[in-house]
């Protein structure tokens, strides 16, 4: 018989060997329960730390919401990007806490609609302040181990600098660097899928090819200042020409190519006249004088696909120069028959490539063509 004392008085009542035994072996139990708990709450708490390290390590922003849409998490970067810190986003509402709009500055909501895969249909983020930057990213369903609906992961990254210069580098890629306008690469394109259209719907079309005349002169004379100038102003006069869904590109040197889609002939050679006309008025002032010019128009009308797009630009190129040999400022338009159809021509203001101011004496410009190069 075993006495159990208590810790302040005589002993208590007996206790059998076999209860004490087993009274130790449930102490025992518990104590290592109690271990394995504590193990299990350290490797936990680990866990967590782990986790939330590897959230503020990770250079995209992340949100996480529960099934109400409601913020739960977010990283450091979500904070900056969002410019709201953590604690003040919790428990809202994410379309609350944040504004994501899309190209056309519609508000979107992401856990719905989710992120673009177009390229130029990228996601807007404004932030707490009004500052606007471009994010690209994710949204990804988060599921229990029952495959409940827990909520979602939202992650998003500013590509607000590398957007920008893709633009730039695709702009560069299809534009001529002095004019802007587009350039060969970017015009044969846009003609190819004039082209299929044609061949597909049979509207019609107008290809111009134009050269300017005199432009040689103004580079001798002003320089090649002047000259890039010249192109510079002229590249905009002849947009004003054209309907905003007009094509005018910039093919190189003195060149330029313009694409008139679903246009009549007769509208066509208007265009063209009109084009020629305003070459012919355009004074170009420079170092205190001033220079004119004037330009020889190819047109090739087409309705099908049955010329590629090297055919009719050869072809807009011959009748270019069919109006240079006829005279210069002037339109040649392709007829049904391969011959050119002329108009345009004859006089204009002074001559074309001098400088207003200079002396018009015959005799200084003997032996020279009125429209020679």
């Amino acid at each position: 018989m075993i006495r159990r004392m208590n810790s302040s008085g005589p002993p208590d009542f007996p206790v059998s060997p076999e209860v004490a035994s087993d009274a130790d072996r449930r102490i025992a139990r518990l104590q290592a329960d109690l271990s394995a708990l504590q193990s299990e709450l350290l490797a936990s708490q680990e866990s967590d730390e782990r986790n939330h390290s590897a959230l503020c390590a990770i250079a995209d922003g992340i949100a996480i919401v529960d099934t109400r849409g409601q913020v739960t998490c977010l990283n450091p970067v979500a904070s900056h990007l969002i410019g709201c810190k953590e604690d003040a986003c919790l428990g809202r509402q994410l379309a609350h806490v944040v504004r994501f709009t899309d190209h056309q500055g519609r508000a979107i909501d992401l856990l719905t609609e989710g992120f673009s895969s177009d390229p130029d249909a990228i996601v807007s983020l404004v932030r707490r302040d009004g500052h606007v930057i471009l994010v690209d990213g994710s949204v990804a369903p988060v599921h229990g181990r029952d495959k409940r609906l827990l909520g979602s992961v939202v992650t998003f990254r500013n590509v607000t600098a590398s957007t920008k210069l893709a633009r730039e580098l695709a702009f560069h890629a299809n534009h001529d660097p002095l004019t802007g306008l587009q350039n060969r690469r970017a015009f044969q394109a846009q003609l190819e899928r004039a082209l299929v259209k044609a061949r597909e719907f049979g509207n019609g079309n107008a290809l111009l090819y134009l050269d300017l005349d005199q432009f040689k002169a103004v580079n001798d004379s002003g320089g090649h200042l002047a000259g890039d100038e010249l192109l510079r102003q002229l590249a905009v006069l002849l947009s004003k020409q054209l309907r905003e869904h007009d094509t005018v590109a910039r093919l190189g040197g003195d060149e330029f190519a313009i694409l008139l889609e679903s246009c009549t002939p007769e509208d066509a050679a208007n265009v063209a006249e009109k084009i020629r006309n305003a070459v012919v008025d355009f004074a170009f002032a420079w170092d205190g004088g001033e220079y004119r010019i004037g330009t020889s128009i190819g047109l090739v009308e087409f309705n099908d696909g049955d010329r590629s797009v090297d055919d009719l630009i050869e072809l807009a190129d011959g009748m270019c120069y069919a109006a240079k040999d006829s005279g210069r400022n002037r339109v040649a338009i392709h007829g049904a028959a391969g011959r050119p159809t002329l108009s345009g021509g004859g006089d204009v203001s002074h001559r074309p490539g001098a400088r207003r101011g200079e002396s018009d004496d015959s005799s200084k410009d003997e032996g020279r063509d009125f429209y020679s190069s």
